[in-house]
């Protein structure tokens, strides 16, 4: 029963942080959309709008393709050492690239493939020796200090998560009219998640266990849909409308922690770890204003459905299984509480193109609520709150060499800086709270649970985007 326990806890304890990072989706798929607070479904009319719009493809009159690289640097803070303190984790750096192609097969149809970063994320806390108020070491005989924010008696522990998700889409887009073009896309999503913390896995015996536990998951989902719609009333609005279908990743890979060892050899016993994770229904509308032949004003909307029942992130239920026989019966499955709520998220751009024609300066801000909840906030998942994202960037374009192809090849850089934070009080601690989607009760920021969530303090996240893109389009 004890095994059974504990390799009951390690799916729990490995999968909830890796996974719950999954809440952003920094769209970073072209670095003029970037500069332009995220915005791009009323106005790109690029090889990305694949990804964003992609009726927006019928903008292109030939051929078209973009290289896009984006460096997503996070830096988060968390009560990672005990309810009410504060620790800084590391720089984390996130390579986040994108490439696509876009092509017209018809006088009234292109064609378009890419291949991108949906969303990636990378964050450690370094040399932690106190995590939960107690200081982390080898085993129960480690006595809690009476001021956690020190440990001195704890060994020093790394705590590191990974991941991204990726897609790989082809679509098409129609011109129904010169002034209303619809665009669909099929996407084939993929993920790889890279876990090794410091975790109390005997909190499900009713005990104190801390020990380190790794794991690697990764897998390929089923394909889905993106809908677009562009509709040109007037000769200076434009209106986009976006809706992308949920996805369903199969997640596999090995999980092992130094609770549970194989006893020939005294090595952690490998596990095989099995679960579903679901990037959401997400719709996005906007509308772009080109005031005069040299500004563009956009604003635009987004909703996230992380709340659905069935296709969005309430919980998670996690499948281990010992491939050598070792713990010898079934493991029940575990489900692992997520709790996040829809998030949504207000965006304004501003684009001016100087005279010249070779240099147009961008500007956007983005307002956003987070898909988490404060009950089940974790230490790596992005903070309960809001949320503000301020970018800037430029764009240089050049003419074919005859002067006849206008805008030809295209240049742009952007950087970006997010902000999310608050503190969480003190109302969750030893409250009884029901997981999302069960009828289980778990008691929050408690000893009891292996991962914990609710636990008061400050809880916070710096972003970074530095991007660049080159276009070729004619």
């Amino acid at each position: 029963m004890k095994q059974r326990l504990f390799a009951a806890c390690l799916a729990l304890a490995v999968l909830a942080p890796a996974l719950a990072s999954a809440n952003p989706e920094p769209t970073s798929y072209d670095s003029r959309s970037i500069a332009m607070g995220l915005t791009g479904t009323s106005f790109l009319e690029r090889p990305a709008a694949l990804v964003i719009n992609p009726a927006n493809l019928e903008g292109i009159d030939k051929l078209g393709f973009t290289l896009n690289f984006s460096a997503l640097l996070v830096k988060q803070w968390a009560p990672v050492r005990g309810p009410n303190t504060r620790l800084e984790s590391g720089l984390g750096f996130g390579p986040l690239p994108a490439g696509f192609i876009a092509g017209r097969i018809a006088p009234r149809v292109v064609f378009a493939a890419g291949i991108y970063i949906e969303t990636g994320y990378g964050s450690d806390f370094n040399q932690v020796t106190c995590i939960d108020g107690d200081p982390v070491g080898p085993g129960p005989e480690y006595v809690p200090d009476t001021d956690p924010t020190t440990c001195t008696n704890g060994d020093a522990q790394d705590l590191d998560v990974s991941f991204f998700v990726g897609e790989f889409s082809a679509g098409t887009s129609i011109r129904v009219t010169d002034k209303f073009w619809l665009g669909v896309a099929l996407r084939l999503p993929f993920s790889k998640q890279v876990a090794s913390l410091w975790q109390n896995a005997g909190a499900a015996l009713g005990a104190f266990g801390y020990n380190r536990i790794n794991n690697n998951l990764g897998g390929v989902g089923f394909p889905s849909p993106r809908f677009g719609i562009t509709w040109k009333p007037h000769r200076k609005v434009t209106i986009g409308a976006m809706y992308r279908v949920y996805s369903k990743i199969k997640l596999s890979g090995t999980s092992e922690t130094g609770l549970l060892t194989d006893p020939a050899t005294g090595n952690p016993l490998e596990l095989d770890a099995n679960a579903d994770w679901f990037i959401p229904h997400a719709f996005q509308v906007g509308l772009a204003y080109q005031a005069n032949e040299r500004l563009l004003l956009v604003f635009e909307g987004r909703v996230q459905f992380h709340a659905a029942n069935k296709s969005g992130n309430q919980n998670q239920t996690v499948d281990v299984t010992d491939p050598t026989g070792t713990i010898g019966f079934p493991i029940q499955p575990i489900v692992v509480p997520f709790g996040w709520r829809n998030a949504w998220s207000v965006k304004v751009g501003v684009e001016y193109r100087f005279p010249v024609d070779l240099l147009a300066i961008r500007g956007g801000v983005n307002f956003a609520r987070s898909a988490t909840s404060g009950e089940w906030a974790q230490y790596f998942t992005p903070p309960p709150g809001f949320s503000g994202f301020l970018s800037t960037g430029l764009g240089f374009y050049w003419d074919d060499q005859t002067g006849e192809q206008k805008d030809k090849y295209m240049f742009d850089i952007a950087g970006a800086f997010s902000f999310s934070g608050g503190t969480i009080g003190n109302e969750y601690i030893d409250t009884q709270a029901t997981v999302p989607g069960t009828t289980n009760q778990e008691t929050l920021c408690s000893a009891s649970q292996v991962l914990r969530t609710g636990c008061p303090g400050d809880v916070g996240v710096f972003t970074y985007f530095l991007t660049a893109g080159f276009t070729l389009q004619y």
